[in-house]
């Protein structure tokens, strides 16, 4: 057996469960590290790959171990470009004495350190393509210089979406260093099950109500009020639902207050914070899962975990047309107009109240999540791309 290829990935201070998931399975057939910021929204103990963890101390004393090319790269372009710096001297300092055939990143800050690095130290580049907006970085001058002179020094990328790729295209990319393997998730954590006695009487849920179920950020472009609406049309129709709203966000106490005046406090559930761990037992309480999310001038949905998550758990999914939601749900799930909350309750109620076609949707939903977001599969087609580089 030859050598393994030897692989870096980057996310920023992102780095988290659903990305390293991606790469797990490749740990026999790559030698794979994770650089991990000492600011990392997640606890890394879990992550079953090796690890490099960088600090902002040691990144500090390097800084000023080597003013002078600091004072040079602070001044570089006039463009004060510090802003995307991603530990450049702990990482010129760690590659000198550690190879790396690859680096993958889904970082767009880290991506600039890495373009400048690469020719020194001689890795191909590979950046994990989020985007479904054309051209967002042009509301940010010094964003738009970065990305520029990083997008040059790219070998190669991977898109999550066929609609990321279509934005790549446009933006003038070569098609041939575009390959699209969508986000992936466990799908032996993930699976359909009947709902837990216990967690449902923690719950205060009944037996006899439905519930409707969002995971993600309690923010305004993610949109949960329209659930709220929803939620009112569907009691005022006489179906007793529960909805439960798990994330945290700057939305939270007006969606409180918002149940408060639609008199829906008692019906409305809100976690503040699910464990990766648990999540699974919570995806299976729900009768239906929705994502609300409502496109911005420089955001749209481009892959919610949640929904995926939703799906391989057997839940029938109800998503907005933002994003690269319609692809990943296809024509397995219920697709409505942003913000249009009587079309969600319509579609909430056909579902919840034909337990038939409940049950089909769901078993569309598991089926697509296993041909297309099983995260053994989609790591093989990530090592193709890793393989066709070397």
């Amino acid at each position: 057996m030859g050598k393994k290829i030897r692989i870096g990935v980057f996310a920023d201070k992102g780095m988290g469960k659903w990305l390293v998931q991606s790469f797990e399975p490749l740990k026999d057939m790559a030698d794979i590290t994770l650089f991990i910021s000492d600011n990392n929204k997640h606890d890394p103990s879990s992550f079953n790959l090796p690890k490099h963890i960088l600090t902002h101390k040691h990144e500090t004393w390097l800084s000023v171990k080597h003013f002078r090319q600091f004072f040079k790269r602070w001044l570089y372009d006039n463009e004060k470009l510090t802003h995307v710096d991603f530990y450049p001297f702990s990482l010129a300092e760690h590659f000198l004495s550690d190879k790396y055939d690859i680096i993958l990143t889904k970082s767009e800050r880290s991506l600039y350190t890495l373009a400048s690095l690469k020719d020194k130290f001689g890795f191909k580049l590979i950046y994990r393509y989020p985007c479904t907006l054309p051209f967002t970085h042009i509301f940010d001058k010094r964003s738009e210089f970065a990305r520029r002179k990083s997008f040059e020094k790219v070998d190669h990328f991977i898109c999550i979406s066929e609609t990321a790729r279509n934005n790549l295209e446009y933006e003038g990319i070569d098609p041939s260093k575009i390959d699209v393997v969508h986000n992936s998730v466990d799908l032996s954590f993930f699976f359909p099950g009947q709902k837990d006695t216990e967690l449902l009487n923690k719950l205060r849920i009944s037996k006899n109500e439905k519930v409707i179920m969002f995971v993600g950020k309690l923010t305004s472009w993610k949109n949960p009020f329209t659930l709220l609406y929803a939620s009112r049309i569907l009691a005022d129709r006489g179906l007793p639902v529960k909805l439960i709203l798990a994330g945290q966000g700057a939305q939270k106490p007006r969606l409180r207050k918002t149940a408060e005046l639609l008199n829906l406090s008692k019906d409305t559930i809100f976690l503040d914070f699910i464990e990766n761990t648990e999540l699974n037992r919570y995806y299976r309480l729900a009768d239906v899962f929705v994502m609300p999310s409502m496109t911005t001038i420089t955001w749209e949905d481009q892959f919610p975990f949640a929904v995926v998550e939703a799906m391989a758990s057997g839940l029938p999914v109800i998503v907005t047309n933002s994003g690269g939601m319609p692809e990943l749900v296809g024509d397995t799930g219920r697709i409505y107009p942003q913000g249009n909350y009587r079309e969600l309750a319509k579609n909430l109620y056909e579902i919840l109240t034909n337990e038939q076609l409940r049950q089909s949707l769901a078993v569309y939903s598991r089926k697509r999540a296993e041909e297309m977001f099983d995260n053994r599969k989609n790591s093989l087609k990530i090592f193709e791309v890793f393989k066709k580089l070397t």
